[in-house]
């Protein structure tokens, strides 16, 4: 279990085009030092697994904050971590907010995983989207992680003011070359009362459609697993202030954005075995039942589509024997299953 405190904005020295944390996440100011051991108490006694407990602080820059209010912070969760109630802390922070001294201290205090604001590796794009760090700021501060053994990860974001697929691909690639132990991606969106949503009032930015945005994320996803690097997100958590009309003005937002993907990821798989023999009638998939709902897709998309593509009727039928992201045909031909 994760018990995440936003701290919205604080320690950022920058106004990122596309950021407003109020509105994405409903916290308004980050929390008082002070109101973080009751809080870690009010999940802890709903807690009824065995599974360990982790602190997250999101949004925000944790690093670029005073040490006195990253000592604070810590601090407070630090008689969770010595009672064994909590395993461990993470955090998230930008590429340039990164240093020996601070992770040194970072190590002391139980910190475990840092997550790098990185959103794309490409500088210019970098400059636009007013990040106020460099891809070397990045490539340096994964060295450095490494150096101190955090599991890190890279939270990266296509769809930026001067990116294009060709280059939010390369980004992929460049991260991959880092070895991050995890990524998060976020498609960028249009969110009222930020400079993004005037560049695109006055015509100055195209964010990506909803089809783009989820074949660019398929293409990336299939490549950090390759890697085997972990996705551990893809799109924006849904929120009651995120889901109000005119928050989102514009860009590829879908509360299930992953499943999307996924969904796309199935047909892919399911296509290439239709390609490899004679189609004709009713064709047979068999899938995993926890990638049920993703196989079919939203409103039964994937069986319409291979209809559509290849004059058949579709049946998507889960049995547990399927290994998870696999999917297998019945009759066979000559590729009888295929993975993700």
């Amino acid at each position: 279990m994760i018990i995440p405190f936003f701290i919205t904005h604080a320690g950022c020295p920058h106004q990122c085009v596309f950021c407003n944390q109020k509105n994405i996440t409903g916290e308004s100011r980050p929390p008082d030092p002070s109101s973080i051991h009751t809080s870690i108490s009010t999940h802890l006694d709903t807690h009824k697994n065995n599974k360990a407990v982790q602190v997250a602080f999101y949004g925000g820059s944790f690093t670029a904050l005073p040490l006195t209010v990253q000592m604070a912070y810590l601090e407070a969760v630090r008689p969770f971590i010595e009672s064994g109630r909590v395993a461990s802390i993470r955090l998230s922070t930008r590429p340039d907010a990164v240093t020996p001294d601070i992770l040194a201290v970072l190590k002391r205090y139980s910190v475990a995983a840092i997550e790098l604001g990185a959103q794309s590796m490409e500088d210019k794009v970098l400059v636009l989207s007013g990040r106020g760090h460099s891809a070397s700021d990045t490539v340096n501060a994964v060295a450095l992680l490494r150096e101190y053994n955090f599991s890190t990860g890279l939270q990266l974001m296509p769809g930026l003011p001067g990116d294009t697929p060709e280059m939010f691909l390369e980004t992929v690639s460049r991260v991959i070359s880092l070895r991050p132990d995890f990524v998060r991606i976020y498609p960028a969106l249009v969110i009222k009362e930020t400079p993004l949503a005037e560049l695109y009032r006055t015509g100055n930015y195209i964010p990506l459609s909803l089809d783009d945005a989820v074949l660019l994320c398929h293409k990336a996803v299939a490549r950090f697993e390759q890697a085997g690097i972990e996705v551990i997100r893809i799109g924006l958590q849904p929120t009651a202030v995120l889901e109000r009309p005119g928050t989102i003005i514009a860009g590829p937002w879908h509360p299930a954005f992953r499943q999307l993907v996924e969904s796309a990821r199935f047909l892919d798989a399911m296509s290439t075995l239709l390609r490899c023999g004679s189609t004709s009638g009713t064709v047979t998939f068999f899938v995993n039942p926890a990638d049920l709902s993703s196989a079919i897709g939203q409103k039964r998309l994937n069986i319409h589509t291979i209809k559509e593509r290849y004059g058949m009727d579709a049946k998507i039928v889960a049995n547990p024997a399927v290994l998870r992201g696999s999917v297998r045909k019945h009759p066979s031909c000559n590729a009888s299953e295929a993975g993700l």
